[in-house]
């Protein structure tokens, strides 16, 4: 049988008993069970090979390894296979691969007599075999197993051959002993090795474990050479997409880009016929470029007969024959029937966003379509499909490109190219006159415009400038300052791009420029404004210290120079600050503050006068005569070399508190009527800001004066109050001694408890007084907390008493410290005297210790009305109440004198408080002078 062919030939001799034969190229012969009973078994031991004759195998293995790993050609390493076995191991051989489309293809032949070699690989291509059959080769390649026939009968075979010129040559070539081995790599069944003898019974067990091997062995050199020649493949297909891409980067057009796909496609793919189509807007599709297809083929894509637009899918179709693409799309059946047969591909052109177009192939055979094959025609249809886009971007910019010139006919822009080619800078008219150059169109060596530029943007300006010579394509936009011929200084706004040429180098930048020296300057007066107001107000107490750093923000922003005067007590003018851009004159004007020798003429004096704005947007000669009264301020006038000066009033309830002077001086721009606009509402900021201040010293002083008055007020308010008190005593004692208490004494009493609380409140001024005029004075001496403690609330009994709280001590036998006595009694008792007020008719707590920083604390708790969250923050506030003074009378002082007091001797009060609830204060002070903070500024 072939060893590409086909089913094993079944005989039945007369025994009954059924066998199959082999046909000289088939790779096994399925046994039969009457196989065994018709053909003798040799005898135990009969084949069992001597020493020699193993050593004899294992040198045959170790030449055949050497053999087959001397190369990594596939079609050599399967001819010494074969060369390898014959005549050695059989009469005959032949290697059979397994193809990709699941054929079996005999690749490599020999035999002992050369001249019948032919007739080995006739056989195999005149029976053909499908790898997936079910018997003889089919068997070995589908299971992987192998086949051993030592004996073929003979009768059998030629009863089997007659007629059959197939059968009859093979066994002619020899085919009375069969051996089929499958070639295993990876898992995978590669091929077999067919060996056949023409001496019946010539291989046994032991020679099909040798075949196994040297199959084993050819399976692995085999699948190192296809690997190896797939590596070499897409080494290729690398390479080639590599040259695909430098070529589609040079492709600026849709023919061009469909050129270059074109011709690669056809060169890589084998293909002869080639279609480069795009898809339009509305779904047709349009040819860009079309080799071997013939119109009426194109026009079932272009011109569809139903006028409906074939529906594109992202994914490619392979089609392997013409049979296969008629059934995966029948409509198209008599279009692909014209064509003629073969395979078909249709490769979709994605790019980014969409579908780009479409690329045909055909083929005019049958064909498999490998992984790696699809792989890279979807991979050269992708770079296509993206330079497509990349051209459509091209056309659009060329569209814009004409759009930016009709524009320009009628804007205040101009345009440049620089060829780097050539090494010329080309600028239109327009361009020219912005920078101050006759308008005409020019071409001027490269870096010309480079040259123009202001010194401070140059380094910036220049490096991308270079950047972009090495890049292609880029768009940039750039904004930078140029100085004119006539000195002076212009911002322009640049946007361009830059183009390469066929190597990819850039040859060419254009653009176009636009004059934004209105908008810069609208942006500096803006910053200049904002950052005045940031720094005036973090100096609301001295506007005057602000005034240097506000004359440096004009001269960085807007102007040259910048000079500031202020109203002196006297009537005149006071230079107080000054600030200029370039640091010599700016030396010399801090140094001229104190001079006082400005003419008539000038401009700040004449403001001053006027209360006007007085604007000289060019200043000549002769009015700078008229400034100056000496030789000395004449010089400096004439160093500085003024252009154009901008003075403006500081003005604040009808007084003129002084004047702001602006100057420019080349080759900074003159002023202009926008800068005396910004330059009056920067003068009103400094006349609000000068104005504040004044009230703010005003405010301080009038606090000042009150707090001094509120002080010699309580000094002398206590004097008439210690006679009254004494008065009230004398009284009392007297009717004592008359022994007539009645309602006199009733009425007494209530006098007596009025003057105390007058007293206290005396006494409540006296102390906000000296707090804030920082005058409250501490006595500290040795005290013991828990008496002062206990002495407190001794004395306030009787309130106690009347607010019918009682009262609750949890007090330490002693606790010490370093403390003002008086004071520390003057905040126990006003603790207490508020516990007994807000917590009338409930219970008061007062307890004491020592937490773990050794800080002696002291907490006073009641249960009365309790305190609102919001009010929590304000309540230790001067004149503070968290409640009605209607209902419970005082000023709001008690709990202020308390914290200052407390905070003087180092410590703090807590308060914790819920409305309906009472509240909680405790004290909390160190125990010495070390560990005591620093009291906080008091309060004005």
């Amino acid at each position: 049988m072939s060893a590409s062919g086909g089913e094993a030939v079944a005989l039945k001799p007369a025994s009954a008993a059924s066998m199959e034969v082999v046909s000289p190229g088939a790779p096994a012969v399925t046994r039969a069970a009457a196989v065994e009973t018709a053909v003798p078994v040799p005898p135990p031991g009969a084949r069992e090979a001597s020493s020699s004759a193993e050593e004899g195998r294992f040198a045959f293995l170790a030449r055949a390894g050497e053999v087959l790993a001397s190369s990594l050609d596939e079609p050599t390493v399967l001819r010494e296979l074969a060369e390898l076995v014959v005549p050695v191991f059989a009469d005959w051989c032949a290697v059979d691969v397994v193809t990709p489309s699941n054929q079996v293809e005999r690749r490599a032949a020999t035999h002992r007599d050369p001249s019948l070699v032919p007739t080995v690989y006739a056989i195999g291509e005149r029976w053909a075999l499908q790898e997936n059959g079910s018997q003889g080769m089919a068997h070995v390649l589908r299971t992987g197993e192998a086949r051993l026939i030592p004996d073929v009968p003979e009768q059998a075979f030629l009863a089997a051959a007659r007629g059959n010129a197939a059968l009859e040559e093979t066994w002619r070539l020899g085919c009375r002993s069969v051996m089929v081995v499958p070639l295993v790599a990876r898992g995978r069944v590669l091929g077999s090795l067919s060996l056949m003898s023409g001496t019946a019974g010539r291989f046994g067990e032991q020679d099909l474990e040798l075949a196994r091997e040297l199959a084993r062995r050819a399976a692995l050199s085999l699948d190192n050479a296809r690997l190896y020649g797939e590596a070499r493949q897409a080494q290729a297909r690398t390479a080639r997409l590599q040259a695909v891409t430098a070529a589609l980067s040079r492709a600026a057009t849709e023919d061009a880009v469909a050129q270059v796909l074109a011709r690669e496609v056809w060169e890589a793919s084998g293909a002869t016929r080639v279609a480069v189509l795009a898809l339009e807007e509305d779904g047709l599709m349009r040819p860009l470029r079309v080799l071997g297809y013939p119109e009426d083929a194109l026009a079932s894509f272009t011109r569809p007969p139903d006028g409906v637009a074939p529906n594109i899918r992202r994914e490619a179709g392979w089609f392997g024959s013409l049979e296969e693409l008629i059934a995966h799309h029948p409509e198209g059946a008599e279009v692909a029937r014209r064509q003629g047969p073969g395979a078909r591909a249709v490769v979709p052109l994605w790019g980014e966003t969409r579908v780009r177009g479409l690329l045909l192939l055909a083929w005019p055979e049958p064909r498999v379509f490998p992984a790696a094959e699809r792989a890279f025609l979807e991979a050269l249809a992708h770079q296509c499909a993206q330079a497509l886009e990349r051209a459509a971007l091209y056309e659009a910019l060329r569209e814009r490109t004409e759009r930016l010139r009709q524009a320009l006919v009628t804007g205040d822009m101009g345009t440049w190219r620089l060829d780097l080619v050539r090494g010329k800078e080309l600028r239109d008219a327009a361009l020219n006159h912005m920078l101050g150059l006759p308008a005409v169109d020019s071409a001027v060596p490269v870096g010309d415009m480079l040259e123009r530029l202001h010194p401070e943007d140059r380094p910036s300006v220049e490096a991308e400038f270079h950047r972009y010579q090495r890049e292609s394509p880029g768009f940039f936009e750039l904004e930078f300052r140029v100085i004119r011929r006539d000195g002076g200084v212009r911002w322009l706004h640049s946007v361009g791009q830059s183009f390469g040429g066929p190597d990819g180098k850039v040859t060419e930048l254009t653009g176009a420029m636009a004059d934004i020296t209105r908008r810069k300057a609208a942006e500096e007066r803006l910053q200049l404004l904002l950052a005045a107001s940031r720094v005036l107000a973090l100096r609301l107490d001295d506007v005057e210290e602000a005034l240097p750093a506000v004359a440096r923000l004009v001269v960085d922003h807007v102007a040259t120079g910048c000079l500031v005067d202020l109203a002196a007590p006297d009537g005149t003018l006071r230079r107080v600050t000054a600030a200029h851009r370039v640091a010599e004159h700016d030396a010399r004007l801090h140094a001229a503050l104190g001079g006082t020798d400005r003419g008539p003429a000038h401009p700040a004096l004449q403001c001053f006068r006027t209360g006007e704005v007085c604007f000289l947007s060019r200043l000549d000669f002769k009015r700078c005569d008229a400034v100056s009264t000496s030789a000395e301020h004449r010089a400096l006038v004439d160093r500085l070399a003024p252009t154009s000066v901008l003075s403006v009033p500081l003005r604040a309830r009808g007084r003129t508190l002084g004047v702001i002077t602006l100057f420019t001086a080349e080759p900074q721009r003159a002023l202009e009527a926008a800068d005396v606009t910004m330059a009056e509402e920067l003068a009103l900021r400094l006349s609000v800001a000068l104005e504040n201040a004044r009230l703010f010293h005003d405010a301080q002083a009038a606090v000042r004066l009150r707090d001094e008055f509120l002080s010699v007020a309580s000094h002398e308010l206590k004097t008439p109050l210690t006679s009254l008190i004494l008065q009230h005593n004398l009284i009392g004692r007297a009717l004592e001694t008359a022994g007539t208490p009645g309602l006199v004494t009733g009425r007494l009493n209530t006098a007596q408890r009025q003057v105390l609380r007058l007293t206290a409140l005396v006494d409540n001024l006296l102390d906000v007084s000296r707090l804030s005029l920082g005058k409250l004075s501490l006595e500290r001496a040795e005290v013991d907390l828990v008496q002062l403690t206990r002495d407190a609330v001794e004395r306030l009994e009787d309130v106690f008493a009347q607010a019918r709280c009682t009262l609750e001590l949890e007090l330490p036998r002693t606790l010490t410290g370093q403390w003002d006595a008086l004071r520390l009694d003057q905040v126990l008792v006003n603790l207490l005297s508020n516990a007994a007020k807000y917590g009338a008719g409930h219970p008061v707590s007062v307890r004491a210790g020592v937490d773990a920083r050794d800080e002696a604390w002291v907490e006073v708790r009641d249960e009365g009305i309790g305190i609102e969250a919001d009010a929590l923050p304000r309540l230790f506030g001067r004149f503070e109440r968290a409640v009605s003074e209607r209902h419970y009378g005082g000023m709001g002082l008690g709990l202020y004198i308390s914290r200052q007091i407390v905070e003087a001797l180092g410590g703090r009060i807590d308060v914790d408080s819920q409305p309906g609830q009472g509240a909680t204060f405790t004290l909390r002070l160190p125990r010495n002078t070390a560990e005591a903070r620093p009291p906080p500024p008091p309060e004005m």
